[in-house]
């Protein structure tokens, strides 16, 4: 498999192959972030799409010594704040459920019958996503790169730009803030 770094390398020489290759490898997780962050689909693919814009303006400035994974997310938190910061009206939705097409959790497909297990599942999760959406922002991004990106706590604090104990900390009080919206239930139990 070719690397991040060398299709960096190819896209600066000219060839637009490293730059494709580069999203259709992140597609998926990018668009999952910037649905955990957005609220809304609509809301979602705008934030997608004006990351990779960036990404193409700042990519000279990337140091293909860092993840370019966690350098991506960092744009896409960079961005997601500047855009946070014109929204005055955001904090009013977070309240609001995640529609179907928002959860990572999708349904059998092939008309496969839906088991009463998958039902539950899929109604914890979208509990889940609820209580999430309460907690404040400072604790909502570390949550969801650890848990749903699998982002080393090193690799979090790249992304936030912020110090290791700063991202333990975070963690630590989203993790009881979460536990207390979800009236003490546990999230592993849930995400499991």
């Amino acid at each position: 498999m070719i690397s991040d770094r060398q299709l960096v390398e190819d896209y600066r020489s000219g060839q637009q192959a490293g730059l494709e290759r580069l999203i259709g490898r992140y597609r998926d997780d990018l668009f999952r972030f910037c649905c955990h962050l957005s609220l809304d689909r609509q809301e979602a693919e705008d934030l997608f799409q004006e990351v990779w814009v960036r990404v193409l303006r700042k990519l000279e400035k990337y140091d293909p010594e860092r993840p370019f994974k966690a350098w991506l997310f960092q744009v896409t938190v960079n961005l997601h704040k500047d855009r946070y910061r014109q929204w005055k009206k955001l904090r009013e939705r977070l309240t609001l459920a995640w529609t179907d097409d928002n959860s990572k959790h999708r349904e059998p497909g092939d008309g496969a019958p839906l088991t009463e297990d998958f039902l539950l599942k899929k109604e914890e999760f979208l509990y889940l996503e609820q209580c999430l959406r309460t907690l404040p922002k400072r604790y909502l991004a570390p949550l969801i790169l650890f848990y749903y990106e699998e982002f080393s706590y090193e690799s979090i604090g790249e992304v936030l730009d912020v110090p290791l104990g700063t991202v333990k900390s975070r963690l630590n009080q989203g993790k009881k803030l979460l536990k207390a919206a979800m009236g003490g239930r546990d999230y592993e139990a849930i995400n499991g």
